[in-house]
């Protein structure tokens, strides 16, 4: 169990993890800090003033940074200096240049919460791989959510390409390049996007595509064609709450030393610019 554990932000996403940490009772305290206000939500509420933030701050071992995108950058600076264990919600940051921002102190211990990582089944998955490295490979990574179109034009793929980019670069280490094999997209009648983007890369023997898509019904899977057999993992299938992708998140911070998704600042660079350039080349 952690101790007093911070949450950033209170939307929808953080209220869900918030909901999770206290019915699994993960944590022994949250306190949460809002635009607004900062309070402890759990076990009792209670409003806090300056002095009293302070002290619960120093007494702080954990936090999980769930607010906007635009205030990524200074909330994980400022954890960084505190030499709190954290969590902070994918992107890291928004582009390269705020990458360049961030103040790393040698002792700061952070994950990054690309979600799918975490779950259960992406062990299987690399152990998979692992086991027949040297057979031809083929991997499928879909992405879709029928029900939530986009009014922006590139906005599904901005919030959605961390993921299977995150996937590749942990399983191969490094990207190649990448062709864009298909691209829709189009209005419908209530002028929101309808969009296809299927992405290739090929190292050796393995071949890995992903969908990013709103034409399927909510799903998040992948396939794996390896010779005459294949593998389906459906990431977003219903598992144990001690299985489960948050589970495991709170379980690789409460042991980051161990982690093997404590990542350095160079990955999430790489994932940074290879969105960079994949936006660009369907814009």
């Amino acid at each position: 169990m952690l101790k007093n554990h911070i949450i950033v932000g209170n939307g929808k996403w953080a209220k869900k993890i918030i909901l999770f940490l206290k019915k699994y009772k993960i944590v022994k305290q949250i306190v949460i800090i809002s635009r607004k206000k900062k309070f402890i939500s759990y076990p009792n509420y209670k409003k806090l003033n300056k002095n009293d933030f302070t002290n619960i701050l120093k007494n702080s071992e954990t936090a999980h940074i769930c607010s906007s995108n635009k205030s990524h950058l200074k909330y994980f600076n400022f954890f960084s200096k505190q030499n709190i264990k954290f969590i902070i919600e994918k992107p890291i940051v928004n582009d390269l240049n705020e990458l360049k921002k961030i103040k790393l102190n040698y002792k700061s211990k952070y994950l990054v919460n690309y979600i799918d990582l975490f779950n259960y089944d992406f062990g299987k998955i690399y152990d998979l791989l692992n086991k027949n490295k040297n057979k031809k490979t083929s991997i499928t990574i879909i992405y879709s959510n029928y029900l939530h179109r986009y009014k922006k034009k590139q906005q599904l793929f901005e919030s959605w390409l961390d993921h299977p980019l995150a996937i590749i670069l942990f399983l191969k280490k490094k990207f190649s390049n990448f062709k864009v094999i298909k691209f829709v997209s189009n209005r419908d009648k209530k002028k929101k996007f309808n969009q296809n983007l299927e992405v290739e890369y090929k190292f050796n023997k393995i071949k890995i595509k992903f969908i990013i898509t709103n034409n399927f019904s909510k799903i998040r899977t992948i396939e794996i064609q390896n010779l005459l057999k294949k593998y389906h993992f459906d990431l977003g299938r219903k598992i144990s709450p001690q299985k489960s992708s948050f589970y495991r998140l709170y379980k690789n911070l409460n042991n980051i030393d161990n982690s093997l998704f404590r990542f350095n600042l160079n990955f999430h660079k790489k994932i940074l610019k290879e969105k960079k350039k994949i936006l660009e080349a369907i814009n």
